[in-house]
């Protein structure tokens, strides 16, 4: 009997698992992992909550850095504590005490606009969440108006 050869299509196999095994590994050290950053929770957040017999609102700040995250949400009749926050590259998760259950957020995030869903003892909802933008003054956003009357010196048409 006649030994068999290896086709081309087992040689061009047999290259891409030899390359693939020659790979340099990502910053991680895992050829695999993604590069992606997680999300940075940290800021202030306006809330809307809503269940099927009510809709409040209300707000979140989150402190911290990873692993030592704090903070307070306050909603309408509510305030609470931030006990852990994970963040991920797409979704977070804030756990969080009230004087009587714990509070559950788990949300998703596209951008700055997270959404998902809340549990607090025997209730469920749906939340939504918009991180405020950084204002380095505090202040309102210049549109590019004044308010200010024109001088004299200056041409009213």
């Amino acid at each position: 009997m006649a030994a068999r050869r290896a086709g081309p299509v087992a040689t061009v196999l047999c290259v891409v698992l030899v390359a693939a095994g020659c790979a340099t590994p990502g910053p991680s050290g895992d050829a695999a992992s993604p590069t992606a950053a997680a999300f940075d929770p940290v800021g202030r957040y306006d809330l809307t909550m809503s269940s099927a017999t009510m809709v409040s609102e209300g707000s979140m700040e989150i402190r911290g850095e990873p692993g030592g995250y704090t903070g307070m949400i306050n909603i309408t009749g509510v305030a609470a504590r931030v006990t852990n926050l994970e963040a991920g590259e797409d979704h977070m998760t804030v756990h969080a005490i009230t004087g009587e259950h714990p509070l559950i957020l788990r949300l998703a995030r596209d951008g700055d606009f997270l959404s998902g869903n809340w549990i607090l003892g025997p209730q469920r909802g749906t939340i939504i969440a918009n991180k405020r933008s950084d204002q380095s003054s505090g202040g309102p956003v210049s549109i590019g108006r004044s308010s200010r009357p024109p001088h004299s010196d200056q041409d009213p048409s």
